[in-house]
């Protein structure tokens, strides 16, 4: 397509040199480079506008697929997520139910396990003084001799 123009383009000038005054002349030849040289700036604004989707359309797609690979994970992190709330929503019951058997079993017979083990407490002292009384005799004998002095 260059060529052709370029070719056509000397042609013209050569037949307007001929026809007109040299300065007649030089006006088409200005003109003809004009209208050449938009033409080519043209093709390669195209040209560029042309890589530039492309580039643009492929930078699209890599978003997209980013996109969509991240969408997927946070989709899978809400269902991991909604099965644990459901399964902690089942532990909190189970655990509250369990708290309050255990509760009521402790303070269910709070009261009569003070009074009993008040007397396994008292009947040990009991048995450790009586010990302590009957046993004094023969630990002083055997710290201080026979004789007790």
């Amino acid at each position: 397509m260059q060529d052709k123009l370029t070719l056509i383009n000397r042609y013209l000038y050569r037949t307007l040199i001929k026809m007109f005054s040299p300065k007649l002349a030089k006006e088409f030849e200005y003109l003809l480079e004009d209208l050449t040289e938009n033409e080519e700036s043209l093709g390669r604004k195209i040209d560029q506008a042309h890589s530039s989707l492309k580039d643009t359309s492929r930078l699209v797609e890599k978003l997209e697929s980013e996109l969509n690979l991240k969408i997927d994970k946070v989709t899978l992190l809400k269902l991991e997520y909604e099965r644990y709330s459901a399964l902690a929503e089942l532990e909190e019951d189970k655990a509250r139910a369990l708290l309050t058997q255990l509760d009521l079993s402790l303070n269910k017979g709070k009261a009569s396990e003070r009074i009993i083990a008040f007397f396994i407490n008292l009947g040990a002292g009991v048995l450790i003084f009586i010990t302590g009384i009957w046993a004094s005799p023969y630990m002083t004998s055997l710290f201080y001799g026979v004789s007790g002095t």
